[in-house]
């Protein structure tokens, strides 16, 4: 059925470096989408039994929109590659190279919302950096 050819993409996809480490996005963020078009779905619907109720309850454990990719580690060294040297040699470390080049801005924003001198927040997000350069992929945090 056209569902199973539709997995087999994304299947397919998930091999890709491309895919896996720039486009892919996670469950939370494709089940805030799938949320929004269900309403639009449903005003087209031809009848009922094209309208679509919702979607399943969110589970109720941290992390459920994670899902690990068993080989994330070696899909991102053949992204990061030689034609990307901007980036981290990690996700981890790209996430702190990401923090780094917008300190400014997270520092304020940090200071402003958590009522903490410029220098705390700067402090915190240092030690939030450094977490991330030793970090390995598999880890718990």
């Amino acid at each position: 059925n056209r569902y199973d050819e539709v997995n087999a993409w994304y299947v397919a996809m998930e091999g890709l470096p491309e895919y896996a480490c720039c486009v892919k996005g996670d469950a939370r963020h494709w089940r805030r989408c799938l949320e929004r078009a269900i309403p639009m779905h449903n005003a087209r619907a031809v009848g009922d039994e094209e309208r679509v109720d919702g979607l399943p309850p969110v589970p109720d454990r941290f992390g459920w929109w994670m899902k690990r990719n068993p080989r994330g580690e070696a899909l991102w060294k053949e992204y990061a590659s030689e034609s990307r040297p901007w980036l981290g040699d990690t996700p981890s470390r790209e996430v702190a190279l990401y923090l780094m080049r917008n300190r400014e801005e997270i520092t304020a924003a940090a200071a402003s919302n958590a009522e903490l001198s410029s220098d705390d927040a700067d402090e915190a997000l240092r030690e939030v950096v450094h977490l991330l350069i030793d970090w390995k992929m598999g880890e718990g945090v």
